[in-house]
């Protein structure tokens, strides 16, 4: 026979479910204050962060993060934040090229912490400056990769940053769909442009012109395509996936699921270049030209530059 609990029992009881329940409220207020239940500190840090990049905004009187993006963007560009970034990169003050390279080098490194580094709010301004540097990149992500050297310059902006830093910054803004598709179309127009350049004796002889605009445009989009792989990928959730493809075809171009799949080869780039070949009345046998109809060192030298990021 089981008997009831006595006064004193009850008491003792009462007590250590008070005590329970006084720690598990200290730990959610504790959560509350560090971490907020919406991450507000986490997302004040970020906003401090950004707010160090900006000339003169490490201050108590800083807005927000988004605020803070139009600030940097501007800043590193010169124009008012959502300009378009011209074809042709313009030469920049000594002092914007070192906000720029600041800013790539700084969440470049904090990557490391994680595909989250930049934040949300500043992702599309961070594309928009990207592109404004275009032609000082495609150096970068070259033949050379690190142009930090006195010896090698970029143009037009001598531009000292390294590639691993390139990478992470861009792979920060790849977790926006859309903020990275502004980039790869941009530089998807840029290798247009490379090839609408090239006349028929380039595609009927394989000059070096030609050639250098190969290596060039499948080292630029090969780079892209790596990075939009690696965004892609980390997106095992079905919902999340869709969400970054749909975000991409707002403002990027070409079927997004075959350029960043695991298979790729930049068939589309080689696309480009026979449909200006073709336009031009140039075409090569197929036993020369894999069916392409391309000079063979045209294709070789596509296939060069993309597979070092394949």
């Amino acid at each position: 026979m089981t008997e009831g609990l006595g006064r004193s029992d009850w008491r003792t009881a009462l007590g250590s479910v008070g005590m329970a329940v006084a720690l598990v409220a200290a730990a959610i207020v504790g959560w509350w204050f560090w971490g907020g239940a919406d991450g507000s500190a986490e997302r004040e840090e970020q906003n401090a962060f950004c707010w160090s990049l900006v000339p003169g905004g490490d201050s108590e009187e800083r807005g927000s993060t988004a605020e803070c993006g139009n600030a940097l963007e501007t800043a590193m560009t010169g124009r008012p934040a959502g300009t378009r970034p011209p074809e042709k990169t313009p030469e920049h003050d000594v002092e914007r090229v070192r906000v720029f390279e600041k800013v790539v080098k700084a969440y470049g490194d904090r990557l490391q912490g994680g595909p989250g580094a930049v934040p949300q709010e500043i992702r599309r301004n961070m594309a928009n400056a990207f592109n404004f540097y275009s032609s000082d990149i495609r150096y970068v992500i070259g033949l050379y990769g690190d142009l930090s050297s006195d010896m090698l310059v970029t143009e037009p902006n001598d531009v000292d940053i390294d590639r691993p830093a390139v990478e992470g910054f861009v792979r920060g803004v790849a977790e926006d769909g859309e903020s990275f598709g502004e980039i790869h179309r941009f530089y998807l127009d840029l290798a247009r442009g490379d090839v609408v350049e090239l006349g028929e004796e380039d595609f009927r002889k394989g000059t070096v012109g030609a050639e250098l605009a190969a290596l060039r445009v499948g080292e630029s989009m090969g780079f892209l395509d790596a990075i939009g792989a690696q965004a892609l990928e980390g997106r095992s959730d079905e919902g999340a996936r869709k969400g970054w493809l749909e975000g991409y075809g707002r403002t990027g171009g070409g079927k997004a699921e075959e350029i960043f799949s695991e298979n790729r080869d930049g068939g589309y780039l080689v696309n480009i270049f026979r449909e200006r070949s073709s336009g031009l009345g140039v075409r090569f046998p197929a036993s020369e030209s894999k069916g392409t109809g391309l000079h063979p060192k045209i294709l070789e030298k596509i296939a060069e530059g993309y597979e070092r990021w394949a």
